[in-house]
């Protein structure tokens, strides 16, 4: 206990003043489990030692295969990655706790086709193909995530890869299961808080990380142990960072750094669950409580500003050293989740033509603040139901299929200073049906969604459809195609938004609000002639899969056609332009605006659109196994997006990227070598700057000598942007202001038991 302790003290910063009881009980949760591992193999130690060891010898041999081979479990149809006509990818095993990080988008940022919106490494979120926000479902073993991390790049994802099992990514539309806030994609985290199988006695994991680019100490725990006729679940995460170290560089204020400050992260999180299983089927039910502070430093210079206002006429030293203090502490986000979730499946119920119904029930209470001065600014909550219920059929005309019933209720709430947007309610119930036939060697997949939504006064009818096939073309090859009709309606901020937003450094105003230049410099907000519509997008995918002796390759091409694509776009207008008070704007007196009237800021004013946009591209994956010890991977993507009426480039879309890895697997230490390219941008908006490209070269050294495999424990050494390059991603709102990280060494341990 006294060395995971000392391991994992923070350093001192003048945030908190006491421990929070959720940090002690993730402490005692991580020393006991783990020390309850070591000793409870004294009651069968050469069984345990024997399947540790050839676990960890399989996975480091096969950990590439094992992603081919691993059920989608979101699926009603048990589909695996290879039987899918719709591009879907698993990470899992060692690939997985590889790639951790403390962001879901740090986490899949290598995948292609994945990019983050990189918020400083605090915040981070996956962009699908381009499309992020709203349009990229979240999901935590099938059901929302529930935070607020589509609404703005500040907010942080709730779900924890650390102690997951495995990430389930779409590629592409998957509105027919998850509904209309998954037309861009799905990135889906399992865990085993439900059980759906015996364990066969007991087994967990362990792993402890620390780094030297932003100080991180790491920590995370999960046991799952049978109980005649339940299996019971616990894991455990405790997470601290500091600032991270960059390469020198000066950012847009002038400012020469080598740390961006303010991205510190304090995070912890405890899962349990406990399942029963019976004779034809299971019923679980899991409690997640999640904590986490970071750093938001995209408010930094914004707060720095107004700061500067008002004590313009105090001593120039004097404002130097509040300054200082201001940019050690900066504001902070405090956010804590409680989640509770139902997972029950039966296996022939007795209901005539039904082989399988499986519910799904999640509900959520989550609050987010803005802390400045100590003080909470802004608060954001949300409490959020969801239900699915899907049933199994028996085959008609031979075709397999599920259909199924899918319920959302989410109440946002959000006040204080940056309380853009108004309280909202946003309720959808949903009826899908999914058909699978083989014939003749071609595998047929079809579906079919109708929505039935409100987001406070607006209701919309979302309708999806898909058409799929996979052909084996020989043994090794074959081929997949995708068709799919995807509708989303507006979300409650792309509709109701008006206010400053300094995690963009703009003001956001939704489509409901159109502005009225009165003159060059006086602007006034009015109700919005035009409805907000849906949007709907066309998406086909192409795919080529080869899977021989020594070599396999994925591509995929796509092209995704939107109509009534919704994005902010700057209207050249500031917010110090708006007039504040006038008798047609039934929202003039919103917190957001009358906060930015009091700092005197003049934010540039972003207003959502509606236009007609297209996004085609490719994804390219291989991996040559030279010798057993010897492989060879690559991999590539691109995306273009633009206009269609006009050509106008589409904001922050990623750069092309090419990225190669070697690797040598010995008896008892593998290593790794490997390098990335990212290609400049210089497709960009008329509010955009280039991008330059840059390169990472990496390298790992993981070890499994006899002596730790006898206790299931790799020990890894890896090395991170070796030659300390500076590199901008343009897909960040922070991009001239947070690089990515410097020169990073880190070392850890993983182990079962």
């Amino acid at each position: 206990m006294p060395v995971v302790q000392a391991t994992l003290a923070r350093s001192q910063k003048p945030i908190k003043t006491s421990i929070k009881p959720l940090s002690l009980m993730v402490s005692s949760l991580l020393a006991g489990v783990v020390v309850t591992g070591f000793s409870s193999n004294a009651l069968a130690q050469d069984q345990v030692a024997t399947t540790a060891t050839e676990s960890t010898t399989e996975a480091a041999q096969h950990q590439h295969q094992d992603t081919e081979v691993i059920v989608i479990t979101s699926s009603p149809l048990a589909r695996t990655a290879l039987e899918s006509a719709q591009p879907i990818s698993v990470m899992a095993g060692d690939e997985l706790r590889e790639n951790q990080a403390h962001t879901l988008g740090d986490t899949l940022m290598h995948e292609p086709g994945i990019n983050a919106t990189h918020f400083a490494g605090v915040a981070s979120s996956p962009i699908i193909r381009g499309l992020d926000g709203p349009r990229v479902k979240i999901a935590q073993n099938g059901l929302d995530s529930a935070d607020v991390s589509r609404g703005s790049p500040d907010h942080a994802v709730t779900t924890e890869t650390s102690v997951a099992e495995q990430v389930e990514i779409f590629r592409g539309p998957a509105t027919l299961l998850y509904g209309s806030g998954a037309i861009g994609g799905v990135v889906n985290v399992v865990d085993q808080r439900i059980a759906q199988d015996f364990v066969g006695g007991s087994r967990g994991f362990y792993g402890v990380n620390l780094n030297t680019a932003s100080n991180l100490r790491d920590a995370t725990v999960g046991f799952n142990a049978d109980h005649k006729n339940t299996v019971w679940h616990a894991d455990a995460f405790i997470r601290r960072s500091d600032d991270y170290d960059v390469p020198s560089f000066t950012n847009d204020e002038g400012e020469n750094l080598t740390r961006i400050n303010n991205t510190f992260v304090d995070a912890e999180g405890v899962n349990l669950g406990v399942s029963y299983l019976f004779d034809q089927g299971y019923f679980g039910v899991s409690y997640g409580r999640l904590e986490q502070q970071y750093g938001i430093p995209g408010h930094d210079h914004a707060h720095e500003d107004d700061h500067a206002d008002e004590h313009a006429d105090e001593h120039e030293h004097e404002h130097e050293h509040e300054a200082e203090v201001h940019a050690e502490v900066g504001p902070f986000a405090d956010l804590w989740q409680n989640r509770i979730q139902v997972h029950g499946g039966w296996l022939t119920p007795s209901l005539q033509g039904i082989e399988k119904v499986e519910l799904r029930y999640g509900f959520t209470d989550y609050q987010h603040q803005e802390i400045e001065d100590q003080l909470p600014s802004t608060t954001f909550t949300n409490e959020q139901h969801e239900l699915r219920l899907t049933a199994n059929h028996e085959p008609l005309a031979g075709w397999q299929g599920a259909f199924g019933y899918h319920y959302f209720d989410q109440q946002q709430s959000a006040f204080g200073a940056e309380a853009y947007t108004p309280a909202s309610t946003t309720e959808r119930h949903g009826l899908f049906w999914l058909l699978e036939r083989e014939i003749n060697q071609v595998t047929w997949q079809t579906g079919v969604r109708y929505e039935d939504g409100s987001v406070n006064e607006y209701s919309f009818q979302p309708v999806s459809a898909s058409l799929g096939l996979t052909y084996q073309l020989q043994p090794g090859v074959q081929l997949s195609a995708n068709l799919s009709h995807a509708q989303r309606a507006p979300s409650a901020n792309e509709l109701f938004a008006n206010g400053q937003h300094l995690a963009t450094r703009t003001y956001e105003l939704g489509l409901t609000y159109q502005l009225d230049a009165v003159s060059e410099h006086h602007l006034h907000i009015e109700p919005a002639t035009k409805a907000p519509r849906k949007e709907q997008s066309n998406n086909i995918d192409l795919g080529l899969h080869l899977n021989l002796a020594n070599f396999h390759l994925d591509w995929t091409m796509f092209y995704n056609r939107i109509d009534d694509y919704v994005f902010n776009a700057y209207s050249g207008f500031v917010s110090s332009d708006i007039a504040h008070h006038h008798e047609h704007d039934e929202h003039a007196e919103q917190p957001g605006e009358a906060h930015d009237h009091d700092h005197g800021g003049a934010l540039p004013i972003v207003a959502y659109q509606q236009r007609d946009v297209e996004l085609y591209g490719y994804e390219l994956s291989s991996r040559w196994e030279v010798t057993e010890q010897v492989e060879f991977t690559a991999f590539s993507d691109y995306i273009r997006g633009r206009a269609r009426d006009g050509g106008d480039n589409l904001p922050r879309i990623p750069a092309q990227r090419l990225g190669a890895e070697g690797r040598y697997q010995a008896d008892q230490w593998e290593a790794k070598l490997g390098y990335t390219w990212y290609n400049s941008q210089t497709r960009i908006t008329a509010y955009e700057t280039t991008t330059p490209s840059y390169g990472l070269l990496n390298a790992q050294l993981n070890l499994f000598p006899v002596a730790l495999q006898q206790h299931g424990i790799t020990l890894y050494l890896k090395a991170e942007n070796l030659t300390d390059e500076l590199g901008f991603v343009h897909s960040s709102y922070l991009k001239d202001d947070a690089p990515i990280r410097g020169r990073n060494f880190s070392i850890g341990i993983r182990g079962e038991f």
